[in-house]
């Protein structure tokens, strides 16, 4: 039973730390808006610690951490923005252009009450020629 617990308190470890990062996007993304270079800083250094993309100096990330560290203002909201754009679209893509069920089967057969004749005599036989 104490693996329902872990798994349990992972969850909300995980909830946890998505609740950080998304903080932290927003405190960067509104530092980005208001031009507020250290506290732009500040929100990355939040962000990439526990982003690994953060490191790579192609990743949008690590484009965005070099912008920064250079202090080109402009260049980290255009990356920051072009960021954004690239979730939003990646996010709609992921939920494709509309939730459609299709549901496979036999086509509905409206029901009759009609009723095949049925031999109700009891004696049902052949008739054999036998003047052949």
């Amino acid at each position: 039973m104490g693996m329902g617990i872990s798994s349990a308190s992972s969850a909300v470890n995980g909830a946890s730390m998505w609740q950080q990062q998304k903080s932290s996007f927003s405190q960067l993304s509104s530092a980005l808006t208001s031009g507020n270079l250290s506290a732009a800083k500040q929100a990355f250094a939040s962000l990439s610690a526990k982003n690994p993309a953060a490191s790579d100096p192609n990743s949008p990330m690590g484009k965005l951490g070099a912008a920064l560290q250079s202090g080109n203002m402009s260049a980290a909201q255009q990356v920051f923005s072009t960021m954004q754009t690239s979730a939003a679209s990646q996010a709609s893509a992921a939920q494709g252009p509309g939730h459609h069920h299709h549901h496979g089967g036999m086509p509905t057969v409206a029901s009759s009450t009609a009723t095949l004749p049925l031999a109700t005599s009891g004696s049902v036989g052949t008739q054999i020629n036998t003047t052949a």
